[in-house]
């Protein structure tokens, strides 16, 4: 059974240490991004509530065999002045008082049986008994025992089964909430340091436009190019100083999105820039079968449908109790004490001089029992449809699993490619400022060249991006997440 608590608060002095390198600026690396989220992320906090409301549903059940101890009081008093006889009415004077107390404790066994054990005393007195105050003493024990409906484990702790189990789910979805939690740090951190790639992507276009810009300039003034060659090249710096705008927006909103997921506090962080180191590229190595494996096995929503299935059959077991007959075995014993003081009545049920016993049996049965029979019925629909469930779950971890996998080897060949395409780009553009300098080319071929560089570069990174957050997205899918991370839930 997991526990509540993290180690990971073991660690949080360190992470709130973390250095800054200078006021308003936050270096993060991708492991204390993660540790920070699942200190101080609100989602895991309000999780962390779910496991001790729900032990608490369990002493909630539990207390249903608690004994219950009771103390009755009461004593009146009953006065006559005046009587109505033969057609009038006459003087007199009588009264009779009474007083009870009793005590008893009274439960149920896990069993079914319900005991009852009491003492309770009765005392009269006045005028009317000439014999003087009365004292009636009983000390009972009563018990009845079913022996169909409400007999055994299956009827009786029903409810604590099914709390407990409860207690088992909100500690898999605890689990879940924390692989989400950090899968999301992690795609959000390789998004941001992509768009601080693009950002400085589109500020080395920005500046080859610039440069080529220059050029035109010099060459303009000299006379072997025309004004037409500048008006190109500077509508062409205008426009990528707009991406560089529009890169510069996307790293903040990026910065924003990972702030959310790191601190508790968002507004004292909107003041504060991130710098991030460059986020690993983890290997992969295929092995679909033995990675549903792993899913099945650690997957939380594949062990939240288990417990499913297990709650459907305690509930099962119940309502097939439920719809039994009622037949009860019921047994009680009185020990009587009579004398005119209290303490003697008390006595006198030690000595056994009075006994009172009963046994017998109560059965009952509805006739035709259709709210047994429904009920039953009604079970045994759910728990056949929670395993229809988890062959359902099953079959979706075998695709997801499968598709996890492809696309980690797809944007890992993409990485090649992409790569390649920046090279021949690279060298493409080379070639075009070259034929430039020896007037065989034009402006437009080169503005056009730098373009196809500056789209090369974009992709390749978005490539890398792909396949990182793509083997965190797998790791997730087949429940590897926490193991890859060294994180434990305790």
């Amino acid at each position: 059974m997991f526990r509540r608590v993290f180690f990971l608060l073991l660690s949080l002095p360190a992470v709130a240490a973390q250095p800054v390198s200078r006021p308003g600026v936050l270096q993060l690396s991708l492991d204390s991004a993660i540790r920070m989220a699942l200190a101080k992320n609100f989602s895991i906090q309000v999780s962390r509530f779910e496991p001790q409301i729900a032990r608490q549903g369990v002493t909630r059940a539990q207390g249903r065999f608690d004994p219950v101890w009771d103390v009755q009081g009461r004593h009146g008093q009953e006065s006559v002045r005046d009587v109505f006889e033969e057609g009038r009415h006459r003087p007199w004077s009588s009264f009779q008082r009474t007083t009870d107390v009793s005590s008893g404790l009274s439960g149920l066994t896990p069993w079914g049986l319900r005991y009852d054990v009491g003492l309770g005393v009765n005392g009269t007195g006045g005028s009317r008994f000439s014999s003087g105050d009365e004292y009636r003493s009983d000390v009972s024990v009563g018990v009845r025992q079913p022996l169909l409906r409400g007999f055994g484990a299956d009827s009786n702790l029903a409810q604590i089964r099914i709390a407990r189990n409860e207690v088992l789910v909100s500690e898999s979805l605890l689990r879940e909430r924390v692989i989400d939690t950090v899968t999301s740090t992690q795609v959000l951190y390789n998004e941001l340091h992509l768009a601080h790639q693009n950002l400085a992507v589109a500020e080395r276009s920005r500046e080859l436009a610039r440069q080529l810009l220059a050029d035109n300039i010099k060459r303009a003034e000299i006379g072997v190019m025309s004004p037409l060659n500048i008006t190109i090249a500077r509508a062409e710096a205008a426009a990528r100083q707009e991406s560089v705008i529009v890169a510069q927006r996307q790293v903040k909103d990026g910065e924003n999105l990972l702030k959310q997921l790191v601190t508790n506090d968002l507004e004292k962080m909107l003041s504060i820039q991130v710098r991030i180191e460059p986020p690993p590229s983890p290997p992969f190595k295929p092995d679909v079968p033995a990675a549903i494996r792993q899913a099945l096995d650690l997957r939380p929503d594949y062990r939240q449908a288990l417990l499913e299935i297990r709650k459907r059959q305690i509930s099962l077991a119940f309502s097939r109790d439920q719809a039994l007959p009622r037949f009860d075995l019921t047994a009680s014993l009185h020990l009587l004490g009579l004398e005119n003081d209290f303490g003697s009545s008390l006595d006198r049920t030690t000595r056994g001089d009075r006994t009172a016993w009963t046994a017998g049996a109560i059965f009952s049965v509805p006739i035709p029992n259709r709210e047994g029979r429904g009920g039953v019925a009604a079970a045994k629909l759910a728990a056949a449809q929670s395993l229809v469930e988890l062959q359902r779950l099953e079959q979706q971890i075998v695709v997801e699993v499968d598709n996890a996998s492809g696309r980690i080897i797809t944007a890992r060949e993409r990485i090649a490619s992409t790569s390649e395409a920046r090279l021949l780009a690279r060298e493409s553009l080379e070639a075009g400022e070259e034929r430039l300098r020896a007037g065989a080319g034009t402006t437009f071929e080169v503005l056009e060249l730098q373009k196809k560089l500056a789209e090369a570069e974009v992709a390749e990174l978005r490539a890398r991006t792909d396949y990182n957050q793509a083997v965190a997205r797998y790791h997730r899918l087949t429940g590897m997440t926490l193991r890859e991370h060294g994180i434990q839930v305790d």
